[in-house]
């Protein structure tokens, strides 16, 4: 009778290891198919047209300051990243580059921008909150990965006109960087 059980337990193992075998090939066939790839690895001079049917509609369609279409894609609000490209005047994407980075967040030092010009060039904001009771201002928050602080925050706030930028600061990101430790949610 041990023999019996045992066959048993051992077809049951082998057929539950099959199952978990066949889920995970499943798995990496639509990970395959569905987008594993990123814009970013997106030759310059695609046509933009082939890169939206791959990738889907980008989240931020506005004139860049050179005058030309500026398309963003971005992993907001969970993700860390966002990928920005020009389209030549003959519908072909100039490159991407990823926009979430401290070097681009540092262009914010310079006066004038405005919400206008913070989206078209970082996309949408992972966070938006209003503070202040007498105050009014409004903050967008990027989650994106900092080269000084790993898993960060930009926060990104407008003065009472609702408008301009007055103060943007880099935080630790203690949600993101917990889970990345294996704490906190995944």
């Amino acid at each position: 009778m041990s023999t019996s059980l045992f066959q048993f337990r051992s077809l049951a193992l082998r057929s539950q290891h099959q199952r978990i075998t066949l889920t995970t090939l499943k798995i990496a066939l639509i990970a395959s198919l569905t987008g594993c790839a990123s814009v970013s690895s997106v030759p310059a001079g695609t046509p933009v047209s082939t890169v939206i049917q791959q990738f889907g509609k980008p989240a931020v369609h506005c004139k860049s300051r050179n005058n030309l279409p500026r398309l963003v894609w971005t992993s907001q609000p969970s993700g860390e990243t966002a990928w920005a490209t020009e389209v030549s005047t003959q519908g072909l994407v100039n490159g991407f580059e990823q926009v979430l980075t401290d070097a681009k967040f540092s262009l914010l030092s310079n006066p004038g921008w405005t919400k206008d010009m913070v989206h078209c060039e970082f996309g949408p904001p992972a966070e938006i909150q209003n503070l202040g009771f007498y105050d009014k201002h409004t903050v967008w928050t990027y989650r994106y990965m900092s080269e000084r602080l790993g898993h960060a925050m930009m926060t990104i706030t407008y003065g009472d006109d609702g408008i301009t930028v007055i103060r943007h600061r880099a935080i630790f990101d203690s949600v993101m960087g917990e889970a990345a430790r294996g704490y906190g949610p995944n």
